[in-house]
């Protein structure tokens, strides 16, 4: 019979989805997102179009802030992944796949209540694919570092 040592636990703790820093990182990308759109909202009115009535602006801010999600969205989520991703261990794209089903859901149920078009139904169809994507590659270069860290150690 083979004695299991006392010290190692029967599961890697570094190897579980950490919740607390999904949650996290899911509140600190909706922030990140909104104040780049509306950043961009504010440079295309002071510099590149400035001298517009309010509507004006509504209305493009209304079209431009899913495209900036879009073209955003990727870097941030390939970050994010890949920062949540490292602490999950094993569980890294897991772990980056979930903050960005929790970032999906909470869009669905806004535009659910807000009222959607097709544009907008459009734009977050693309949005989420490109977010999807680019959570699991931040997961999975996340995965490869805490793997090529694992073998390192061992060696």
């Amino acid at each position: 019979m083979q004695e299991t040592s006392r010290s190692e636990p029967a599961v890697n703790r570094a190897d579980r989805i950490p919740w607390g820093w999904v949650a996290l990182t899911v509140v600190l990308l909706e922030i990140a997102l909104i104040l780049s759109a509306v950043a961009w909202v504010a440079i295309y009115s002071y510099l590149i179009a400035p001298g517009h009535d309010m509507p004006y602006y509504q209305t493009y801010a209304e079209f431009a802030s899913p495209i900036v999600s879009v073209v955003i969205g990727i870097p941030y989520l390939f970050l994010a992944g890949r920062w949540v991703g490292r602490k999950a261990g094993t569980r890294a794209v897991a772990a980056a796949l979930s903050v960005w089903l929790i970032l999906f859901t909470i869009d669905v149920l806004l535009l659910l209540l807000a009222g959607i078009t097709a544009y907008i139904a459009a734009m977050v169809a693309l949005s989420h694919a490109t977010k999807m994507l680019a959570a699991y590659f931040g997961g999975k270069a996340a995965l490869q570092e805490v793997l090529s860290n694992r073998r390192a150690v061992v060696s």
